[in-house]
């Protein structure tokens, strides 16, 4: 039986490496193309056998479980910021999912970008555009402002800021696997150890690979 804490950590490493990226465009206007193709690919993955199926595999969330584990141990502006942006994330996916329609229509406007990506590429600018205008879709009715903080210049580029908001989008749907395998705000609290032990194992696994 697979350790609770492995799906934890895994999940909570898919939220860190999607808004990880997120901060990347916001101050720089670049992301890694690789990297952004698995982190908007796991938003298709409905039905994964395994929590790491969603992201293709263990060795994909190598930045995620290093940034997961500098997050719950050091203590800077950045990870602050970080730490901030888990947090929005965490409390506007409850709102979603607290929203039967809210959610229903979530999973319809996911189904029917999942369609565009068989005309386009997975990171083809309409397929962003689309994702980004789910992610303002789902959280309009919420009224929540989520501002990353980033160089304005960058900022002022809508192919950047529809980046920006699908990466938020699969934030979010990581959070719905966090909490769907018993993730907790409070064990970032009272288990940041038991989760920093995990992730250190985790990534000890890919190297002995």
């Amino acid at each position: 039986m697979e350790d609770k804490f492995d799906n934890i950590t895994i999940a909570l490493a898919g939220i860190i490496q999607a808004i990880s990226q997120a901060r990347e465009i916001a101050q720089t206007g670049k992301v890694d193309e690789e990297s952004l193709q698995i982190t908007l690919n796991s938003l298709f993955q409905t039905h994964p056998e395994k929590i790491i199926d969603v992201y293709g595999g263990l060795t994909n969330l190598k930045p995620g479980l290093e940034k997961l584990i500098s997050t719950l141990n050091t203590k800077t502006n950045a990870v602050a910021q970080t730490v901030h942006y888990l947090h929005a994330v965490m409390r506007l996916q409850k709102k979603i999912m607290s929203s039967e329609k809210i959610s229903h229509i979530l999973i319809q406007r996911i189904n029917q970008a999942k369609k565009q990506v068989a005309y386009f590429s997975l990171t083809h600018r309409n397929v962003i555009a689309s994702l980004a205008d789910i992610y303002l879709s789902v959280i309009k009715p919420f009224r929540f402002k989520f501002f990353i903080v980033g160089n304005q210049r960058m900022l002022s580029i809508n192919e950047n800021i529809d980046k920006i908001r699908a990466l938020l989008l699969a934030a979010i749907r990581s959070s719905v696997l966090w909490r769907q395998v018993g993730g907790s705000r409070l064990q970032l609290i009272f288990f940041r150890g038991k989760i920093t032990a995990t992730a250190k194992k985790l990534l000890s696994q890919m190297e002995g690979r």
